[in-house]
């Protein structure tokens, strides 16, 4: 490199024309929008908007637009809560008002209902529906109460209730001789020189000289339906349902008595009856008891006693249902009512 020497331009270079020096450029600022307005025509004006020109009326715009759409939008929401609640909640609290009011309408019916729920009617078609579920289907629901009753003080086989006495060992029950108005320490309560318990059997009052009929603490109902009487415990209370088919006594310890009459539409007998009702059992003669216009037999669980009257026109079931299964406080007065049976 040699130094103070001028470089050359290259011979091919062109020389560039109008090119104007450093000197001659020039920088033009662009003029605000308030100069902008004072130089223009009213006919030249640039339109309003552009360019940030009359931006203020613009602003103004946007918000209403902006309170618009909020308010719209609480109101939309306030639409939303009401078709919910018109919609959903309101139909599911009716619906839940409707099932308390059931629930309440049930607790209510359970708690008015009376102790012994007893069948309305009795079948007239089938004689052996009768006779196989009169201590069984008519004890389970008519008893079911006086049962759980008693079991809240026993236990379900009534192993904590009192025992079953016969204080005078005559074959009375105390529970017995209480209701007759006997003496239980006594086995002549009105000093015959008959037993008590004979006197029963035979249809004698064992308090007096009378007949049974004629004790004070019994009486007599009669069904003029079925045209039939029987004595019973004067304290026990008697119902009569289904027309006069079914009617039920009913003891303070909760033990029932019940008579249930169907038709015979076969006119059998009552040994042929209870033979075609029981397939497998065999009715004697010698089994055979005889009443006042009826003869019957007594079932083998000694609970059913089942008869005919004298035209087997209807067959009647006499049952005793115990409150407690197999604790008998009154097997002498179930008797008592079997032979008192009257039939017309």
């Amino acid at each position: 490199m040699i130094f103070g020497k001028k470089k050359e331009k290259p011979v091919d270079a062109p020389e560039p024309e109008n090119l104007p020096s450093s000197q001659d450029i020039i920088v033009h600022n662009m003029p605000s929008p308030s100069r902008l307005s004072g130089s223009f025509p009213d006919s030249q004006k640039p339109a309003a908007g552009s360019f940030g020109l009359e931006a203020v009326p613009q602003k103004q715009n946007f918000k209403a637009v902006g309170f618009l759409i909020i308010g719209g939008g609480v109101i939309f929401i306030g639409v939303l809560i009401y078709l919910s609640y018109y919609f959903i909640i309101s139909p599911t609290a009716g619906n839940n008002q409707v099932a308390q009011t059931t629930v309440s309408e049930q607790k209510k019916t359970a708690t008015t209902a009376p102790t012994a729920v007893i069948p309305s009617s009795v079948p007239t078609t089938t004689p052996v529906i009768i006779a196989t579920s009169t201590s069984m289907e008519i004890a389970t629901s008519t008893s079911a109460t006086s049962t759980l009753m008693n079991e809240e003080l026993s236990g379900q086989d009534g192993s904590n209730l009192p025992p079953l006495l016969d204080s005078d060992s005559d074959g009375l029950i105390d529970d017995e001789e209480a209701l007759l108005g006997t003496s239980a320490t006594s086995t002549d309560s009105d000093g015959d020189k008959y037993s008590d318990f004979a006197e029963l059997a035979q249809g004698y009052d064992p308090a007096s000289s009378k007949k049974i009929a004629d004790n004070p603490n019994l009486a007599v109902y009669s069904n003029q339906t079925f045209n039939y009487s029987i004595i019973y415990p004067k304290s026990w209370e008697e119902k009569s349902l289904a027309e006069d088919a079914t009617v039920v006594f009913m003891a303070s310890e909760d033990s029932l008595i019940q008579i249930s009459v169907q038709d015979n539409p076969d006119k059998a007998g009552i040994l042929g009856w209870y033979e075609s009702s029981f397939p497998g059992t065999t009715a004697t003669y010698d089994q055979l008891l005889s009443g006042s216009g009826w003869d019957g037999i007594m079932g083998t669980d000694n609970l059913n006693f089942y008869l005919t009257d004298s035209a087997h026109k209807n067959i009647y079931v006499i049952s005793y249902i115990p409150a407690v299964a197999g604790r008998l406080v009154y097997p002498n007065i179930f008797k008592l009512m079997i032979n008192s049976l009257i039939i017309k």
